[in-house]
C-alpha cells in the first residue's frame, strides 16, 4: 500500500478509535465472535470479494476466516489486513495469464535460453534424474502465483501464528500421500495458501516440510467444522454455485478431469452443509451461473454475484453489524496488527543441491541492510527462475530476535538435472518445397559446479541434423564461455532457373570445431570460434547447372546476438539483431579462401492488439565468389514471398519488409500466447548472381496470413503474391 495512503487509513483509524464511545466498547466486548467460511471453485471464488463488500457496508466484524482453495487466497488477503476494495483491485487488475505462466518475460531469460528457444521444441520437458525418466509435477509450477500471494500478504510477514494475523485465519489443504486433511495454522502464509490451491494436474503439488500438498477442496472444500473449532460464536458460509457444465464442455479430457474434481468437492461439502446451524449461523450462495472455475478474466462479474446473493440475506447479516464507531474501532485493531517490514536485516538461501550459491549473491548485496524493494526482489528472483534450472524461487520474511530474515526458497526441478524435450516443423510452399523434421533435445545441466551443460540435438526428416555441444561456463554468472561442438547435418537445396525448380542437391555438412565467446548482460552474446569440416554437394533430381563438389571448409567464424524480444515465434515487443561472419582459409586446410558476412535485425512495436515489425537483412562476400550452396537465399514466405523458397541466391544481397499483426485473441499458457491476422510488404535485390539462372533484379513481394504463437512453435498460413504477378500459398510450423 502506497504510504500515502497507508497514512490516510492510520488518521481515520486513530480518530475513529478516539471517537469511540465506553457504550461503543462494551457493545463490542459483548458481541458475538464471528466466524467466516469461504469454499474452493477457482475463479468462481471472485466472489468472496462481493460478500465481503456488503459485509463491510453493513459493518459486521470478522473474527476468524477458514478457506479452501481460492477461499484460501481471498481469506489469506483479508485475513492479513486487506480490505475488500484492495482485494477487488488485487484480482481484478491482475494479468491471469502471465500469473499462469511461470516464466518470466522472454527479455529476462538468459542469452543461452533465447538461443535455445529458437529451435522450438513442446512446451514441456521430460526429466531425466538418476537414470530414471520423471515427468513434471503438474502444468503450472506456481511461481508467478508464489510471489503474487506474497504481494497480497504484505504486513503479514514473519507472522509464527496465524493466530496473530489481523484476523485469525485457517487454509485447508489435502496430504497427496495420505489423503488427510491438512489445516495450516502457522508457517509463511503464502505457502499456505498456494497449498491449499494446488488443483491436481494443473497446479503442481506443494512440497515442502517433507510433505506434498494438494487442493483441500478434495477433503473440505466448505471448512465449516474448521472454522467452528477457531471459538466463534456463529458462522457466515458462502458456499459457490454453478451451472453443471454441458456435454460440449465434458467432451474434453480436461472437461472431464474437472467434473471428476467438481463430483469429489461436491460429497464432501455435502457433509459440511449438514454442520451449519439454521439457527445461528447463515448461508451465503453466489450462483455463478456459467461462470467457471478457470475464467479468471470474469472476476467482475463473480464478484457482483457475491455482492447480489449476500444482499438476499442482508437481513440476517445486518443482526451481526455493530455500531460505526465499534466497527471503526475494529478496523483500526486489524490495521495495527499489521506490521509491514521496512528493511532487511540478512539475506539467506536455502534449497540448493547442484546450483552454486554463487548465482544468488548479487541477491544479497543489493537486499542485505537494505530497504525492502518488493519490485527488485522479485524482478531478481524472476531472472534466476528464467534459467530454467528451478521449479520455484520465492521468499518469505521471518522475525529472528528482532531482526528480519529474507530467505529465498530455491528449489530446484525435482525431475533434473536432464531434460528431454521434443519439436517438431514443417514448411511447404506448394510449389515443390516441402520440409518437415522432428527433433529431440536432451541437455544435461550442472555437470559441473561452475554450470557446465552439456547440450545434444537430433533431427529427422529431410533436414537431418545432429549438434552435441559442451557449454562450459567460466563462472557461474556465464560471463565467459568455452564451447567445443559436433555438428552433422543435411538439407535439401532447390536450384531454379527462372521460375522453375530444375534441379535438387543435397548438401551434406560436417563440422567440428570450437567456440570461446562472453555474454553482455541478458541482451547479447559474442562468440569466435574456429572450425574444421567438410561439404559435398550432389545432385539428387534434375539437371546439374550447378557444379557438384566435396570441399574442405575449414576456417574462422564470429557470431553476435543480441535479443530483447518478448517472444521468438511472433514478437511484439523488442529487438533482434544476428551478425554472422564465416571464413574458410587455406591457411586451415580449406581449398578455398572467402568471407561471408551476413546481418540481420528487426524491431517490433506496438499499440493496442496492433503491431508493426522492421526487418532488415543484408549479406555481402566482399568480391569474393562463394560455392553456390553457400550464397544468400531470398524467396519464400515473408523472405519475397509469392515466389518460391529460396528460389534465387547471389554473393551480395540486402533486404527489407514491414510485417503488421493483428491480435485476436492471447492464449492460455501454457498453449501459447496469441493468434494473429496479418500481412506484409517486402523487397529485396541481389548482386553478383548467376545471370544465366536468375539475372540480378530488384523484387517485391507482399503476403497475408493468419498466424499463432503457439507452445509448438510460431504456425502460419498464408498467402504470397510477387512483384511479377505470381501467387502461392504457404504453411509452416516451428522449424524444420
Amino acid at each position: 500500500m502506497k504510504p500515502m495512503i497507508v497514512a490516510l487509513c492510520l488518521g481515520a483509524a486513530a480518530i475513529a478509535a478516539l471517537a469511540a464511545t465506553p457504550a461503543a466498547a462494551a457493545a463490542e466486548s459483548s458481541r458475538p465472535r464471528i466466524g467466516l467460511v469461504l469454499a474452493g471453485g477457482g475463479a468462481k471464488g471472485s466472489a468472496h470479494i462481493g460478500v465481503l463488500k456488503v459485509l463491510e457496508a453493513l459493518r459486521v466484524p470478522i473474527d476468524a476466516i477458514a478457506g479452501t482453495s481460492m477461499g484460501a487466497l481471498v481469506g489469506g488477503g483479508y485475513a492479513a489486513g486487506l480490505s475488500a476494495a484492495d482485494m477487488e483491485q488485487a484480482l481484478t487488475s491482475v494479468d491471469w495469464n502471465q500469473l499462469f505462466d511461470d516464466d518470466p518475460p522472454r527479455a529476462e531469460w538468459p542469452m543461452r535460453r533465447k538461443e535455445q528457444s529458437l529451435n522450438p521444441t513442446f512446451g514441456f520437458s521430460v526429466g531425466q534424474r538418476d537414470g530414471e525418466l520423471r515427468l513434471p509435477k503438474g502444468a503450472i509450477s506456481g511461481q508467478e502465483v508464489l510471489l503474487y500471494l506474497s504481494d497480497l500478504t504484505a504486513g503479514a510477514e514473519g507472522v509464527a501464528h496465524f493466530d496473530q494475523l489481523p484476523i485469525p485465519f485457517r487454509a485447508v489443504a489435502t496430504d497427496l500421500e495420505t489423503g488427510e486433511m491438512v489445516v495450516f495454522d502457522q508457517g509463511p502464509l503464502p505457502l499456505a495458501m498456494r497449498a491449499s490451491m494446488a488443483v491436481p494436474g494443473v497446479f503442481a503439488p506443494l512440497e515442502t516440510d517433507d510433505r506434498i500438498y494438494v487442493d483441500g477442496g478434495l477433503v473440505r472444500n466448505l471448512p465449516v467444522d474448521i472454522a467452528r473449532a477457531m471459538g466463534v460464536d456463529r458462522l457466515i458460509v458462502v458456499r459457490l454455485e454453478s451451472n453443471p457444465p454441458t456435454r460440449k464442455q465434458l467432451s474434453s479430457v480436461l472437461g472431464s478431469i474437472g467434473q471428476m474434481i467438481n463430483f469429489v468437492f461436491a460429497q464432501n461439502e455435502a457433509r459440511s452443509l449438514t454442520e451449519i446451524d439454521p439457527r445461528r449461523d447463515i448461508l451465503v450462495t453466489p450462483q455463478l451461473g456459467d461462470i467457471g472455475s478457470g475464467d479468471f478474466n470474469r472476476g467482475p462479474e463473480a464478484i457482483a454475484t457475491g455482492v447480489a446473493a449476500a444482499r438476499r440475506v442482508s437481513e440476517q447479516l445486518a443482526r451481526l453489524g455493530v455500531s460505526p464507531a465499534a466497527y471503526a474501532a475494529w478496523r483500526a485493531s486489524v490495521e495495527r496488527r499489521r506490521q509491514p517490514v521496512e528493511r532487511i536485516d540478512e539475506v539467506r538461501i536455502v534449497g540448493l543441491e547442484r546450483v552454486s550459491a554463487e548465482l544468488f549473491e548479487p541477491i544479497a548485496d543489493r537486499h542485505e541492510g537494505k530497504p525492502l524493494d518488493r519490485s527488485q526482489l522479485e524482478s531478481d528472483l524472476n531472472r534466476l527462475y528464467g534459467r530454467g534450472d528451478f521449479e520455484r524461487v520465492n521468499y518469505r520474511i521471518e522475525r529472528e530476535d528482532g531482526r528480519h530474515l529474507l530467505v529465498v526458497d530455491a528449489v530446484e526441478k525435482a525431475w533434473g538435472p536432464g531434460y528431454l524435450s521434443f519439436g517438431v516443423g514443417l514448411t511447404s510452399d506448394f510449389q515443390g518445397d516441402s520440409r518437415f523434421g522432428l527433433r529431440a533435445t536432451y541437455r544435461q545441466t550442472w555437470i559441473n559446479d561452475l554450470g557446465g551443460e552439456w547440450l545434444t540435438q537430433v533431427s529427422l526428416g529431410n533436414e537431418s541434423d545432429l549438434y552435441s555441444e559442451l557449454y562450459q561456463p567460466v563462472d557461474a554468472a556465464r560471463t565467459a564461455f568455452v564451447a567445443p561442438y559436433v555438428d552433422l547435418g543435411m538439407v535439401p537445396l532447390g536450384v531454379f532457373q527462372g521460375n522453375d525448380r530444375v534441379a535438387r542437391y543435397d548438401i551434406t555438412r560436417r563440422r567440428v570445431g570450437v567456440d570461446v565467446g562472453t555474454t553482455f548482460g541478458r541482451f547479447a552474446e559474442l562468440r569466435l570460434g574456429v572450425l574444421f569440416g567438410t561439404v559435398d554437394a550432389k545432385v539428387d533430381t534434375g539437371s546439374p547447372l550447378v557444379p557438384e563438389a566435396r570441399m574442405t571448409e575449414s576456417g574462422l567464424r564470429a557470431r553476435l546476438f543480441h535479443d530483447t524480444r518478448d517472444s521468438g515465434g511472433i514478437p511484439r515487443s523488442g529487438s533482434f539483431a544476428v551478425m554472422d561472419l564465416f571464413a574458410p582459409t587455406t591457411a586451415l586446410g580449406a581449398q578455398q579462401d572467402y568471407i561471408r558476412a551476413e546481418i540481420q535485425a528487426m524491431k517490433a512495436l506496438s499499440r493496442g492488439p496492433n503491431t508493426l515489425v522492421t526487418n532488415l537483412r543484408g549479406g555481402t562476400a566482399f568480391g569474393n565468389a562463394m560455392p553456390y550452396y553457400d550464397q544468400f537465399p531470398l524467396g519464400g514466405f515473408l523472405k519475397l514471398s509469392g515466389y518460391a523458397n529460396e528460389q534465387f541466391r547471389g554473393n551480395e544481397y540486402a533486404f527489407g519488409s514491414l510485417v503488421y499483426h493483428h491480435l485476436l485473441t492471447t492464449l492460455t499458457p501454457p498453449l501459447g500466447k496469441g493468434l494473429y491476422l496479418g500481412g506484409s510488404l517486402e523487397i529485396g535485390r541481389q548482386w553478383d548472381v548467376i545471370e544465366s539462372l536468375n539475372p540480378s533484379a530488384t523484387r517485391y513481394g507482399g503476403s497475408l496470413f493468419f498466424g499463432a504463437d503457439t507452445w509448438l512453435g510460431p504456425f502460419y498460413m498464408g498467402f504470397g503474391l510477387s512483384g511479377d504477378g505470381d501467387t502461392t500459398g504457404y504453411v509452416t510450423l516451428g522449424r524444420p
